[in-house]
């Protein structure tokens, strides 16, 4: 039983190819690449394997009434030119860490059909023992103590086929209809998470999965806040929240037929 009374939501082979789990934060001073070059031969031995990508803006969501939605601001160092993002992936390609001047990401990746969801609390328990270790570093580096400004999960989805799956996209194929069933759709909702802790942002779009090229539906759910103080616990408690959030939200809009598929046992 969670906190607030619900009964967690529960499903034995869960659509969920990726998960993620992150703080965006401000240092005293600047990371280099020489920084993460230094982290990486620490823990070059449980993720052997790296590589680069684009940095990721850093996006804070704005508290204000549902009109500004939309209008979230961005953080932009301006004194450097921005690092790009390192990957360091286990060798299995399950883990992968992602690190930048400002973010700090932790995600977890199906690699196979033999690639089981290993729970939340696993997921969870490993973004909070490598973000722990990273801020020993940045402390040992002399960088000070990293400031979180936004904290954030997201459950990637995806499944062949069945767009009919959504309840929030229902359409009713009738021959009277004009249109023919869509060859694609895309559609974004947005919902505000308890005591102004932030966001939970629903997106889902026709996609083709990335390994085996099938047609399907990509949905995907993100969590984005901050609790009203950053101590370790309040940290813990919000992605509690978060993942409650992209749990039931998953499970309202998606149907019955689709829970018995996924095998849903609370």
């Amino acid at each position: 039983m969670q906190k607030d009374g619900r009964v967690p939501i529960q499903f034995d082979r869960p659509p969920v190819v990726e998960v993620a789990c992150g703080v965006a934060f401000t240092l005293l001073k600047p990371l280099k690449t020489a920084h993460i070059g230094r982290y990486w031969s620490r823990i070059v031995g449980e993720f052997p394997r790296c590589d680069d990508a684009a940095p990721i803006a850093m996006i804070v969501e704005s508290q204000g009434t549902p009109d500004s939605i939309g209008f979230n601001f961005q953080v932009e160092s301006v004194a450097l030119p921005p690092l790009r993002r390192a990957w360091l992936i286990n060798a299995e390609g399950t883990h992968l860490l992602q690190l930048q001047e400002d973010r700090f990401l932790f995600n977890w990746k199906r690699t196979g059909e033999i690639s089981s969801y290993p729970s939340y609390k696993k997921v969870v328990a490993g973004f909070r023992e490598q973000w722990s270790r990273y801020r020993e570093f940045l402390a040992s580096e002399g960088l000070g103590a990293p400031t979180p400004v936004q904290l954030e999960m997201t459950y990637f989805n995806f499944w062949p086929g069945r767009t009919a799956w959504l309840r929030d996209y229902q359409r009713d194929e009738v021959p009277e209809r004009f249109l023919a069933a869509p060859e694609a759709v895309s559609w974004n909702v947005v919902h505000n998470l308890p005591d102004s802790r932030g966001r939970l942002h629903i997106s889902a779009a026709s996609a083709r999965h990335a390994a085996s090229n099938e047609k399907g539906v990509r949905l995907d759910l993100t969590a984005r806040g901050l609790p009203k103080e950053t101590s370790d616990s309040s940290c813990e408690e919000w992605f509690d929240l978060a993942h409650e959030w992209i749990t039931h939200g998953f499970a309202d809009i998606t149907t019955s037929e689709a829970h018995i598929t996924w095998g849903r046992t609370a």
